[in-house]
């Protein structure tokens, strides 16, 4: 597996050399931040819990969400492509990051397994383009999947909840709808754009849309500044 180590102000990441053509990694190459809004609403609303990270790719929020975690807080990452888990793992490591738990999982309402496809057809990495499936073919691999309220449980508090996991939200969702109900977190959402079927699966809680920061929509139960 061909790997650059390349750093910003955050830190030091584990980049996967064959994925130029993904943002990310261009970016995080050239000494720059992905999504810098974002990481800085996540840092500064982390408070006095936990952050569910799901999607982290190679890593590239983790060194600045970790600095900005309370002491004995965690930041519980997922990651279901196995080359995009070993990169997140390899950053964790790099910046000496033991606030960080990382776990090669896809997140979904039932535990099991689940297809993956994590190469085109042509046989290249897809990167943080990797995503659920329904049947196998070229590029498909089974990975595991766990429900949030099974693989963090309810003991932690959870600030944030935020998904990354191409188009698989709802399910994830689903598999957390104990934490949602007891610990009503932030919802940082990439490209959710189904506010009414949040309303209907969690109508009770209050959740509403509160702002967008680059991809994501942020939903919260009280009104809140989004400008990071």
């Amino acid at each position: 597996m061909q790997t650059a180590v390349a750093e910003n102000t955050y830190g030091r990441y584990s980049v996967p050399e064959n994925l130029d053509h993904r943002p990310a990694v261009r970016l995080i190459k050239a000494g720059e931040v992905y999504e810098p809004q974002t990481i800085r609403f996540m840092a500064q609303h982390a408070g006095d819990g936990d952050i569910i990270h799901a999607g982290t790719f190679f890593g590239d929020f983790l060194p600045g969400l970790s600095s900005a975690m309370a002491p004995g807080r965690k930041i519980w990452g997922f990651e279901p492509n196995p080359d995009s888990f070993h990169h997140a793992r390899k950053t964790a490591k790099l910046n000496g990051l033991k606030n960080v738990k990382i776990q090669n999982f896809a997140l979904s309402n039932n535990d099991g397994e689940i297809l993956f496809k994590t190469r085109d057809d042509a046989g290249n990495p897809m990167g943080g383009h990797s995503h659920f499936v329904t049947d196998p073919g070229p590029g498909v691999e089974t990975v595991a999947a766990v429900r949030l309220d099974k693989a963090v449980g309810l003991k932690r508090k959870i600030s944030l909840l935020q998904l990354d996991v191409e188009g698989h939200e709802r399910a994830a969702l689903l598999g957390a709808e104990e934490i949602i109900h007891t610990w009503r977190p932030i919802l940082v959402l990439e490209e959710f754009k189904r506010p009414r079927w949040l309303r209907l699966n969690f109508g009770g809680l209050g959740y509403r849309l509160v702002g967008r920061l680059h991809g994501n929509r942020i939903f919260a139960t009280h009104d809140m500044d989004v400008h990071a």
